[in-house]
């Protein structure tokens, strides 16, 4: 299968109510999917929010900083709790992997992707961000492309979405990459979406 290439809509060019619209899609989407494959109706399983570092181990690619440093707590971006993190690519014009290459998703787990969120504008000073792709690798083939420079028009709220969302299903293979223009700049990104599981997995409502 073609990788897709999607440049994401600015949340402010949405009409009201869109973003929920196309969350609420893929949400019954996934569920479905779920329900399907893993033998469970659906009110066994479970919607929440995504745990960068425990569900996605976001930020343990030691290739992606300066230092040997890693996350090891649920953060997105770049934002720890000791010590300051810095990507390691001094050249620019190359893909940069997030995550450690190899990782595979849980058992019994789902993982949907339908926007991201840049998160320099909650800094009391916004810093330069360096990221215009984010690649998504599932099933160790490469699947899509998100562009971000439309996002960039919209300084006051930097927030992009797509309904074309990307699912990683139960014991997949994946990788998430960011593409760097320059090299050298922090990755204050956070990706939109959630989890579906089953009940019981890590939550019991």
């Amino acid at each position: 299968m073609a990788v897709s290439n999607i440049t994401l809509t600015a949340i402010q060019e949405m009409a009201p109510g869109q973003v929920s619209s196309i969350r609420n899609s893929v949400m019954d989407a996934v569920v479905a999917k779920a329900s399907s494959e893993l033998s469970l109706p659906e009110n066994k399983l479970l919607v929440r929010d995504i745990r960068p570092y425990s569900d996605l181990a976001w930020g343990t690619n030691a290739a992606f900083w300066a230092s040997t440093h890693t996350l090891t707590v649920d953060v997105w971006g770049t934002i720890e709790s000791g010590g300051t993190g810095t990507v390691a690519d001094g050249t620019g014009g190359a893909y940069r992997e997030t995550i450690t290459s190899g990782t595979t998703m849980g058992d019994n787990r789902y993982i949907a992707l339908y926007g991201v969120r840049d998160m320099r504008v909650s800094l009391p000073a916004i810093v330069a961000q360096d990221i215009s792709l984010i690649k998504f690798e599932v099933g160790a083939a490469d699947r899509t492309i998100w562009d971000l420079t439309k996002c960039e028009a919209y300084t006051n709220s930097i927030s992009g979405i797509t309904v074309a969302a990307i699912v990683i299903p139960p014991l997949s293979p994946y990788q998430i990459s960011c593409y760097l223009m320059a090299g050298g700049v922090n990755a204050y990104i956070q990706l939109i979406g959630f989890v579906v599981e089953p009940v019981g997995l890590l939550l019991t409502p």
